[in-house]
């Protein structure tokens, strides 16, 4: 049996290259990545892409239906984004249009760490992405759950909630200080400017993540909407 030590650089191994493996597709601002090379050729003809992107593309059309459209990688309207199953190819029908997976990635990313850390028999493990993106895996070694705070940016110091994890993933998004007006609302074509912070607890990361950022920019109604298609989540805003 591989000792402790072996095992956790072993999974280490894998997950910094698997990071950089998802790095190298899904990264826009990469000029060799794949979605760049949509970006660039998708609005002249349909672009095949592999397996692996082609069941990403289905899954964030998925969750765009899903969130009433508040969910929109496409950064204008993900309606005009054409998926040719048989081919499958995507296409844009509109020229503007340049997918960006931001605030899907990471939740994707996560998942695959998860897959690893499993395989590996790793039972008990806390992924942290910036104290945003979050995966538990089991429980605290000196406890049930992970505790984990979420801070108010405008209050340093000041907790706003506190969450308990335990196979579960958190996602936290919204505005702060150092980074305002950055979540885009499809339907309006502006940028969320509201003091808000939005977490969302979920099983499945990928999950965590589409929920917190489509509920910040989400009207009332929608939100509620949105709530009851994904009962198992749990979602909860802050105005701050």
């Amino acid at each position: 049996m591989i000792g402790c030590e072996s095992l956790l650089s072993k999974s280490w191994e894998q997950i910094i290259t698997e990071t950089e493996r998802l790095h190298r597709m899904l990264n826009r601002f990469e000029p060799t990545s794949e979605i760049s090379h949509i970006n660039r050729n998708a609005s002249v003809h349909p672009v095949e892409v592999n397996d692996e992107l082609w069941h990403i593309m289905k899954e964030t059309k998925g969750y765009h239906h899903q969130t009433l459209g508040y969910f929109d990688v496409s950064l204008r309207d993900y309606n005009q984004v054409i998926l040719d199953e048989d081919r499958r190819t995507v296409f844009f029908a509109e020229k503007d249009i340049s997918l960006d997976l931001g605030g899907y990635a990471k939740g994707y990313a996560l998942e695959q760490i998860r897959e690893i850390l499993l395989n590996n028999e790793v039972k008990q493990a806390l992924v942290n992405f910036g104290n945003s993106s979050i995966l538990a895996i089991g429980s605290h070694p000196h406890g049930k759950n992970w505790i984990i705070g979420i801070e108010n940016p405008f209050c340093p110091g000041k907790q706003l909630n506190i969450c308990e994890l335990y196979d579960q993933s958190l996602s936290v998004s919204g505005n702060t200080i150092q980074r305002a007006n950055h979540i885009f609302n499809p339907h309006s074509g502006k940028f969320c400017e509201e003091r808000k912070i939005v977490s969302v607890v979920s099983i499945n990361a990928i999950e965590a993540e589409v929920l917190s950022t489509s509920c910040m920019v989400a009207d009332e109604k929608s939100f509620l909407s949105i709530q009851k298609v994904f009962g198992n989540a749990i979602i909860n805003i802050f105005v701050v």
